[in-house]
């Protein structure tokens, strides 16, 4: 594991984790201007505004901390795909929420 790759993945994610705030922020918005949602799916839509972003965070520093524990496993680089993987969970799920 280099350091230069820690570094740029982790600011990736930190950019990742704005870009999925502002998403989830206007569909969620967009979805419940558009018609009656239920409670349940008004809470997914609340708790996903800052359980997205919160996932970017987690992956970046899951990665550092295993970077400065001696790791040197490459596999650790594939918790940067989570947030990435919530993300399209979710735009699944408004897609059908909006329909």
């Amino acid at each position: 594991m280099s350091l230069t790759w820690i570094i740029v993945g982790s600011v990736a994610q930190l950019f990742l984790a704005g870009f999925l705030f502002m998403l989830v922020a206007f569909s969620a918005a967009g979805i419940m201007n558009n018609g009656s949602v239920g409670p349940l799916h008004s809470l997914v839509l609340n708790v996903s505004i800052y359980a997205l972003p919160l996932l970017c965070f987690i992956s970046a520093g899951v990665v550092i901390n295993h970077y400065y524990r001696g790791g040197s496993n490459l596999q650790v680089y594939w918790w940067y795909l989570l947030p990435v993987v919530a993300a399209v969970i979710y735009l699944v799920y408004a897609i059908k929420l909006n329909k």
